[in-house]
């Protein structure tokens, strides 16, 4: 292009046609280098991080931001750093190792993976925070829920990044942070988009569904790696 810019005096008598063909094959090219390896993504894992701000989570509008000043997300992110029970000989638990559950999840389409990956953490005893890490509110990592279990986001952060080192792309995971209207309380899940949907990883449930089935979740605020999202539900008219 700048070659273009930097040619003012140039005759333009019979120019127009080759031009005509340089922008074609350019747009061509730009076409098959930034949407080529993306169809390839989304043939492994659903690869909707483009289509998700298209989707209103749990019919919300949403706002994205920064999440630095998250501490307890960041703090734990730091932690988690140095704590990598990813692993091959990594024990989870007294039956499994790491690379045993991930061997079976790679056998298994991406949406059967999240609901073994939620099924396989629900299996952790929920306990309040102030019990085990003696404060009101701690975001535990992966090693830490590992051995002391934890409460709803913690289930989460577990979850979270179990299908990380899975294969599926952090700008297609968040933690939600919820309230759940019906009781008017504060509740977490992990929200995954997959194939055109936003799906819910809870730990009161087994079941994976679509965010469309949550009627009583309420979003405050959602969080992945690289931005932080707030909520906002439009009333009705």
């Amino acid at each position: 292009m700048s070659k273009r810019q930097g040619s003012p005096h140039r005759s333009r008598k019979g120019t127009y046609p080759a031009r005509l063909l340089r922008v074609l094959s350019l747009l061509w090219l730009c076409t098959f280098v930034f949407f080529a390896p993306a169809s390839g993504l989304a043939a492994e894992k659903g690869g909707d991080s483009a289509k998700s701000d298209q989707i209103k989570l749990f019919g919300t509008m949403e706002f994205k931001g920064s999440a630095k000043n998250l501490k307890s997300w960041n703090d734990m992110l730091a932690r988690n750093a140095k704590q990598n029970i990813f692993t091959p000989d990594s024990r989870f638990n007294k039956s499994t190792t790491w690379a045993e559950l991930k061997a079976k999840a790679e056998k298994l389409p991406p949406l059967e993976q999240l609901k073994l990956v939620n099924t396989f953490w629900n299996q952790w005893p929920y306990r309040e925070d102030p019990e085990v890490y003696g404060k009101p509110d701690y975001w535990a990592s992966p090693a830490e829920f590992r051995k002391n279990s934890g409460d709803c986001e913690d289930y989460s952060i577990a979850k979270y990044f179990t299908l990380r080192e899975l294969g599926f792309p952090v700008e297609d995971m968040r933690i939600a942070v919820v309230k759940i209207t019906i009781r008017n309380i504060a509740h977490a899940v992990l929200v995954v988009y997959l194939n055109g949907d936003a799906y819910v990883l809870d730990n009161l449930s087994n079941n994976v569904l679509s965010h469309t089935r949550y009627k009583t979740y309420l979003p405050q605020f959602s969080v992945n790696e690289q931005y932080r999202w707030a909520h906002i539900k439009p009333k009705a008219p």
